[in-house]
């Protein structure tokens, strides 16, 4: 869902500005319906990972509101690492609607697919860690969610956040090549999370999510030139 209105809000402004303009733009839109949820996560996981030496003193960073200097950089790069494989991403593929055509064409289903992608398999390795890692407080929004979901669960969260990119994977195999950037990120979070805190929180999924619908943006770039 979050996937589509992004890409609805981009294919309207790209009809009057270039795909960067209209990216920011539909990022915007995005930040505002979302609360900035994920990014939140990410940025006091930057905080947590960054300030503190000691288990509890991590913890404690993470759960401070309190956007730090670590979080502060943490969320600006990652920002910027977006819109600009965002744009790179979308302006080698040359696509533009023109004339206010909103035909349904072959290229436009790609870009919607890739929209799509960068969301739903963002919140499936969200999922997966759920379940590869225990959870590190003793009470949080995520404790519940997270002693309470099935692998048959899992199973079916699966399906749903891999099968746009599987389906955008088999229009364009090269697709699969964003697993490149995807597992080595995926990996080092996990380390991270294991060696310093023991297990995740509600802001390390968001950390996920975000570091996943990175990867796959920035990958894009030069998949697009490939295809």
């Amino acid at each position: 869902m979050l996937g589509t209105l992004q890409w609805f809000v981009y294919i309207i402004f790209q009809l009057f500005f270039g795909p960067s303009i209209a990216f920011v733009i539909s990022l915007g839109f995005l930040l505002i319906l979302t609360g900035a949820f994920h990014e939140d996560g990410f940025s006091d996981f930057c905080d947590g990972i960054g300030g503190g030496w000691k288990r509890e003193d991590i913890l404690r960073i993470m759960k401070d509101s309190r956007v730090g200097s670590f979080g502060a950089a943490g969320i600006s790069l990652l920002l910027v690492l977006k819109i600009l494989g965002a744009s790179g991403s979308l302006a080698v593929t040359g696509f533009r609607l023109n004339h206010f055509s909103f035909a349904w064409n072959y290229q436009l289903t790609t870009i919607w697919l890739y929209f799509v992608s960068a969301h739903s398999l963002s919140r499936f390795f969200s999922v997966l860690m759920m379940k590869l890692l225990p959870y590190a407080k003793e009470e949080g929004y995520a404790k519940p969610m997270a002693k309470e979901i099935t692998w048959r669960q899992t199973f079916f969260a699966s399906l749903a956040g891999l099968l746009p990119f599987l389906w955008l994977s088999y229009k364009h195999p090269n697709f699969f090549l964003s697993l490149i950037l995807i597992i080595p990120s995926l990996y080092y979070m996990y380390s991270l999370m294991k060696r310093w805190i023991g297990g995740f929180t509600g802001d390390c999924l968001g950390a996920v999510q975000q570091v996943v619908e990175t990867c796959i943006w920035i990958s894009g770039v030069f998949i697009w030139t490939s295809i």
